[in-house]
């Protein structure tokens, strides 16, 4: 890894630690995120991301968040957790540590312009996910 690549990534660990750090641990946060709700397990929670960052420890768990700010809405303290799990996939990109279907995604996007593969964009139509 390039030494400018470790120096972001620590930056945005430790930005995303800041964060962490001020989660008081109440779980409220869990009883309205979606990936929670469905896999019913902790370390895929907001407060589970938030114990395992403040104990260093980043997996690809931090790429089941949906981003979707609920927590962030039942938080007490109005934590910006979803900052927090953005920079920490960053850290984890620049360490080339994608998950699978992220790897594939860049390559498509790289072979195709698109996302989703199939044929070569022209540059005039933009694809979403």
């Amino acid at each position: 890894m390039k030494e400018q690549n470790k120096i972001q990534s620590k930056n945005a660990i430790e930005e995303a630690k800041e964060i962490f750090s001020s989660c008081i641990k109440c779980g409220m946060c869990k009883s309205i995120c979606p990936v929670f709700s469905v896999l019913r397990e902790e370390h895929l929670s907001p407060r589970g991301h938030s114990s395992l960052a403040i104990k260093n420890v980043f997996t690809d768990s931090f790429f089941h968040c949906t981003l979707c700010k609920a927590c962030e809405e039942k938080c007490p303290i109005k934590l910006k957790i979803c900052d927090a799990i953005i920079k920490i996939r960053e850290s984890l990109s620049l360490e080339e540590k994608n998950i699978k279907e992220n790897k594939e995604m860049i390559k498509k996007v790289r072979e195709t312009g698109n996302p989703f593969g199939g044929e070569k964009s022209s540059g005039d139509k933009l694809y979403c996910c």
